[in-house]
């Protein structure tokens, strides 16, 4: 048996413990923060799909030949709140901004007749632009604001801050 090479084994064999026991936490914290960063953009694809979605139900409403009316803007509220929850569980309540004719008119009968809106959740009101060719049109707009939270907690695990996502879509619909 050669002892010199079991004693030089011998000062190299905790080495790679010691280099695994450095390196591990890194290897932690960069898959934690890549978890994050790919929840932010799951939820904010989620986001950007229900105000498109509450936009095209308040301009078609029901589409039945027996229900002809238009719906309410807690109606559309509470279908783009049921696909955000629906989505993402943490997300349910988003402020919220349901801009339609149910609601009201400004300006009726002018070239710059604007909808009325209804905030929820406290949303700080954006005005809605005016129809191009109003009064024939009227523009709609649903407004959604959201601060996503970490999926994963902890100061470490969270390098990009949590951000706030605000989507609005905007339809036309007829007079």
């Amino acid at each position: 048996m050669d002892y010199r090479n079991l004693k030089a084994n011998r000062h190299e064999s905790g080495q790679s413990i010691i280099e695994s026991a450095i390196l591990v936490p890194f290897l932690i914290v960069l898959l934690f923060n890549a978890v994050n960063i790919g929840y932010y953009f799951t939820v904010a694809l989620n986001l950007s799909t229900a105000p498109r979605q509450g936009a095209e139900y308040s301009i078609q409403g029901p589409v039945s030949q027996l229900q002809t009316n238009l719906p309410s803007a807690s109606t559309v509220y509470d279908l783009v709140n049921e696909d955000i929850t629906g989505a993402v569980a943490a997300a349910a309540n988003p402020k919220s901004q349901v801009c339609s004719a149910d609601v009201g008119l400004s300006n009726t009968g002018t070239s710059n007749q604007i909808t009325d809106c209804v905030q929820y959740n406290s949303f700080s009101a954006v005005t809605p632009d005016p129809d191009p060719e109003s009064p024939a049109l009227v523009l709609n707009r649903v407004d959604i604001q959201y601060t996503i939270p970490p999926l994963i907690p902890g100061t470490l695990f969270n390098i990009v801050p949590s951000p706030t996502v605000h989507r609005y879509v905007q339809m036309r619909a007829p007079m």
